[in-house]
């Protein structure tokens, strides 16, 4: 509902009118256009570095245990007690024997991978997971110490750091001299590539219309998952994996270009109280939306709630409003346990299928299948709905794998419905970031993502780990984990606020109100701007 308030340089005929930023920025847009969407996709387009170098460790620290031949007599003494197998160059009798590297083999395999110069391999598989691994330690520190940066410096100016510091830790590692060393650049790729991705997602959530935000949510899930392809498309062309690290390192700085040129968000200049400075970031908008015409800023008031809060003041808040804290806490269960899924499955498709990268390209491709389909299912479905129906399919595909079924000479049921629980899981995956920014209010939504995806950090820590449990345990004990792990998340869901077709809320009084207390009402102020108080 629309209010006005008369203006106050003495022309008392006339009347500003009163506006959301929701309202303001629905009204500016008239439907895609091409400068619209080039904005949004070159804004997006350092998403996929996020992808590139979660997984680049995959593909640069692989251990080729197919491709290694012998070259000391005990090693050839074995291969003749095997009848000379053409399964003696496994995994297996490499380990069961205690073969090593260098004395009783050498590696054959035509691409080089740190694993095989570090001697990383069979007892000390475990360090290949602990490098995947040590990315999360960091993004875990980054995203709580980019709580500040985002709430006080900005979404965009959070996401540009973030990528400058791991594109610099990328590139050196193309010169890293040991394990000990590789971990520390994890750790700063993780750092940096997850404050930018969280950044990312903040700015263009605050950026776009009510009805557009789950496809734009969509959009940059999918950039993500093009990373994933990006990967293992450099992984296979190039045989070094140190030309890997140079290759992806490189691109950080080429795909933040366009960043650096856009604004901050308008919605994030009003909640610092700089009003002038958001209206003209919507002005400039109106021309990317081709409708500079839709509303005169000089006539129109913007309605917001100024709140400067340190960490302090934004927990107290978690502590005075009931409904924020709930929700709040759900959301960290929801984001450790998809993140578990999430990363468990694609740190384990070698463990599933024998080709590397034939299987990581069908994961990667079924991640953008996932992503996309989350569009039109958000939109039928609402975000709730549509989150609880592909985790209810996911639990469905976990048990579908568990029986021994060859179906081809190339597939099992197992790698079937595996990648088919690896979509759903993943679509849920992208429609709780867009939920977690609409149940956050704008004053505490950089607090809110950063330690949810924190929370996720941790589930994408132990999910890598996960996939050493088909060494040692049977097959059927992950994927009745991964299916607990889904029904918990369904449970945790179904607490949640359904917030498909809402406008964000500004403030936790909202978010109150937006569940149907009626201890807050929205008041007015003589200067017009609104907020809302408990009475």
């Amino acid at each position: 509902m629309v209010a006005w308030e008369k203006l106050d340089d003495g022309k008392s005929s006339e009347k500003k009118e009163i506006l959301t930023i929701d309202e303001v920025v629905d009204r500016i847009y008239k439907g895609v256009n091409f400068k619209l969407l080039l904005l949004f996709i070159t804004a997006t387009g350092t998403n996929t570095q996020t992808a590139a170098q979660v997984y680049m460790t995959i593909f640069t620290g692989f251990i080729p245990y197919s491709e290694w031949t012998c070259v000391s007599d005990r090693c050839f003494s074995l291969l003749a007690e095997s009848n000379f197998s053409e399964t003696f160059y496994s995994a297996r009798p490499m380990c069961a024997n205690q073969l090593e590297a260098g004395t009783d083999f050498n590696w054959t395999s035509q691409r080089t991978s740190f694993s095989m110069d570090w001697g990383i391999y069979c007892e000390s598989e475990s360090k290949l997971s602990v490098v995947s691994s040590f990315f999360f330690i960091g993004a875990f520190l980054g995203l709580v110490s980019s709580t500040a940066i985002f709430d006080r410096f900005g979404r965009k100016n959070g996401a540009i750091a973030g990528n400058i510091i791991a594109g610099i830790a990328t590139v050196v590692g193309t010169w890293a001299p040991s394990f000990e060393v590789m971990l520390a650049i994890r750790v700063l790729q993780g750092i940096g590539m997850f404050m930018n991705l969280t950044g990312i997602y903040c700015w263009v959530v605050e950026f776009s219309p009510t009805h557009l935000r789950g496809s734009l949510s969509a959009l940059i899930l999918i950039m993500w998952s093009l990373g994933y392809l990006v990967i293992v498309l450099i992984g296979y062309l190039i045989h070094s994996w140190k030309y890997i690290f140079l290759t992806t390192g490189t691109l950080n700085f080429l795909l933040i270009i366009p960043l650096l040129l856009y604004p901050i968000s308008p919605r994030f200049a009003l909640v610092r109280g700089r009003e002038e400075e958001a209206k003209r970031i919507l002005k400039a908008f109106s021309k990317v939306c081709n409708n500079e015409g839709a509303l005169d800023m000089d006539r129109v008031d913007l309605s917001y709630t100024t709140k400067v809060q340190n960490y302090a003041d934004q927990f107290k808040d978690f502590m005075k409003y009931p409904t924020l804290r709930k929700q709040t806490l759900l959301c960290f269960l929801c984001w450790f346990t998809v993140a578990f899924l999430f990363y468990g499955f694609d740190f384990g498709w070698g463990k599933i299928s024998s080709n590397l990268y034939a299987s990581y390209l069908l994961a990667a491709l079924g991640k953008v299948f996932s992503f996309t389909i989350t569009i039109p299912a958000g939109h039928f479905l609402g975000r709730k709905k549509s989150v609880q129906f592909f985790l209810v399919l996911g639990v469905i595909f976990f048990f579908l794998a568990m029986p021994d079924l060859q179906i081809s000479e190339d597939w099992t049921l197992e790698f079937a419905a595996c990648l088919v629980g690896s979509i759903v899981t993943s679509s849920a995956y992208a429609i709780n970031y867009l939920y977690t920014s609409e149940l956050a209010p704008t004053t505490h939504r950089g607090t809110v993502m950063s330690l949810s995806s924190s929370c996720a950090r941790l589930g994408s820590f132990s999910g890598i780990y996960a996939t050493l449990l088909y060494d040692i345990t049977d097959r059927r004990v992950p994927l009745a984990l991964f299916a607990g792990m889904t029904m918990t998340y369904v449970v945790a869901v179904s607490f949640l606020t359904d917030t498909t077709g809402k406008s964000i809320p500004e403030t936790p009084q909202d978010v109150e109100i937006m569940a149907g207390k009626e201890k807050y009402h929205s008041v007015e102020h003589g200067t017009g701007k609104k907020r809302l108080e408990s009475v």
